[in-house]
Parts: C-alpha cells; sequence; structure tokens
C-alpha cells in the first residue's frame, strides 16, 4: 500500500469522523477494513436491515464517499441471475469531493468576510463617537482630523477584526487537517480502484452459522447455469403427451371392431323403455299417432 493510499485512508476516517453521523461512520470504516462489501454483508455487519441500509448508503453516494456496483449472480440450488449491490471506496473521487468541499467552504466563507460598509476608522476620546474618514476628511487642523460634533482631536481606532473574518478564521484552523493532509496527498499519486481491484483484495465474512446464507457466483462465472430459462406463460402451449398408433395392415378387421365398439357403446347408453315409449297406445314418443295424425 502506497504512502497516498494510505493517508487517503487517514483523510477519509477524519472527515467522516467530523462531519458526518455515527452510522455512516461505521459504514465507512467496515469499507476500509474489507475493501469490497456486498450489501447483505454490510447490513450483517451493522445490524441493520438492507432497506435501511441503501437508504444511508444512498447519503454516502451522493456525498462520494463510496460507489455502487451491481452485477448479476446465480445463487447455489437456483438457475435465475439476482442483481447483486455491492459496496467499495473510490479514494479518487472521495479524495477529489472533499478537495472541492474545502474549496467550496473557504470561497463561501469569505463573501461573508467581505465588509457590507466602509469601517468607521476615527473615534473621538470626548463624546466617543465614531467617524469614517470620509466624513472627517474637511474637518482637519495641525494636530489632525477633529470631531464634527464636539470639535476634539480624532484618534484612529485600533483595527478590529469584523466577525465575517473571525468565522473565517476559525474555519481555517479547523480545517487545517484536512488542508495539510491534502497537500501531502498531492505529492503522490492515489492508485485507481476499481470493483475488480476492490473486489478481489476483500477480506471475507465471517458469518455465526444460524446467519449464514447460501454462496453465489457471478453470471460469467456460472456457465450454463447463468442462461435465463423459458418466459414464464409460454413454458406450457406445447402438447405434454404424444400417443403412436402402428398398423399392420389388416384395415378391414380394425373398422369392424371399431363398429362393434360403437353399438356396444349404443346399447350401453341407450334410453330406458319408459321414456321412448308413449302411454298412449299407438303412439309415439312425440306424441303423433302411426299415421302422422295428431
Amino acid at each position: 500500500m502506497s504512502d497516498s493510499h494510505s493517508l487517503a485512508q487517514i483523510l477519509i476516517r477524519s472527515v467522516i469522523r467530523a462531519f458526518h453521523t455515527t452510522q455512516e461512520v461505521l459504514a465507512i470504516e467496515a469499507l476500509v477494513q474489507h475493501s469490497c462489501l456486498r450489501d447483505d454483508e454490510l447490513a450483517y455487519l451493522m445490524k441493520m436491515n438492507t432497506k435501511d441500509l441503501h437508504r444511508l448508503c444512498a447519503s454516502l453516494r451522493d456525498a462520494r464517499f463510496l460507489t455502487v456496483h451491481t452485477r448479476p449472480e446465480v445463487i447455489e440450488g437456483k438457475t435465475r441471475p439476482v442483481n447483486r449491490t455491492y459496496y467499495y471506496i473510490d479514494y479518487q473521487q472521495t479524495v477529489d469531493a472533499i478537495k472541492w468541499r474545502v474549496y467550496k467552504t473557504d470561497k463561501d466563507m469569505q463573501g461573508i468576510a467581505k465588509p457590507q460598509d466602509e469601517s468607521k476608522e476615527y473615534s473621538c476620546p470626548r463624546c466617543k463617537s465614531q467617524w469614517t474618514q470620509l466624513e472627517v476628511l474637511d474637518s482637519v487642523s495641525i494636530e489632525g482630523f477633529l470631531c464634527l460634533r464636539c470639535e476634539a482631536v480624532l484618534e484612529r481606532s485600533q483595527e478590529q477584526e469584523q466577525p465575517g473574518h473571525q468565522q473565517l478564521s476559525r474555519m481555517n484552523n479547523q480545517f487545517k487537517f484536512m488542508t495539510d493532509m491534502l497537500q501531502q496527498i498531492d505529492k503522490g499519486l492515489v492508485p485507481e480502484c476499481s470493483f475488480d481491484k476492490a473486489i478481489a483484495v476483500a477480506r471475507p465474512i465471517v458469518r455465526e452459522a444460524m446467519h449464514e446464507v447460501l454462496a453465489s457466483v457471478p453470471v460469467e462465472d456460472a456457465g450454463g447455469m447463468g442462461k435465463p430459462s423459458a418466459v414464464k406463460g409460454l413454458a406450457n402451449m406445447g402438447p405434454k403427451t404424444m400417443q403412436v398408433t402402428i398398423s399392420d395392415g389388416n384395415e378391414e378387421a380394425e373398422l369392424i371392431e371399431s363398429r362393434k365398439r360403437k353399438e356396444r357403446f349404443l346399447r350401453e347408453n341407450a334410453l330406458p323403455s319408459w321414456i321412448t315409449d308413449s302411454s298412449v297406445p299407438g303412439a309415439g314418443c312425440d306424441g303423433c299417432a302411426p299415421g302422422g295424425e295428431l
């Protein structure tokens, strides 16, 4: 590990401790120690559910303290891949973000430190009034400027620091640890950090037996397991079974057998006589006489 990389880690830890919440500090500390963590692994270390963790890491991502990477993986025992979220720190991006925040805060404080009006440089020892140099420019004597109210010789006021300058000085004192480390980091080169490099040197999480999860592998390393399965709803479109009949060429015997089966089916399903025969003598089931008259 290079000196610039070590200084970048110290800088990020110091800044996160100075300006962020305890949970955000713990998340960054875990990423510094483990290099790269999956969302469920980071949630296990912080004793949080993944929904709250995603909300916490979203604010850190917006502040450029961490980077989010998503890749499809196949869980052991399943065939369909799922997207897994990983977190790691891109030290170059985070150091640049800290530089920008220090610069922006310094410019904002310099704007506050600018005087809104001209300060009163002269005061009267007799009546305690204060005057600007422009106001007493035409009231002058051999001894010096005279008070416009009591004509006493004015004394030059001691230069007082404006409130804006006090805030700027306080800010410079508080930010000194950051500016000093940024200058040391700029003397070297912070190595580039990508997801592949971070996951390659990641320290594994040791879980308790009751919190173990199924292993998962990236889609590109899963071979045929990562291929998508059939679209849901289209799997039952074709025939499920197929029946093959082999004929020996005796079609006449088959026709006779088929005719016998039909006759047997008609006899078994024939209507009883009390339905087919009418109770009126000489009439059919349709109520007509044998001659066809009503």
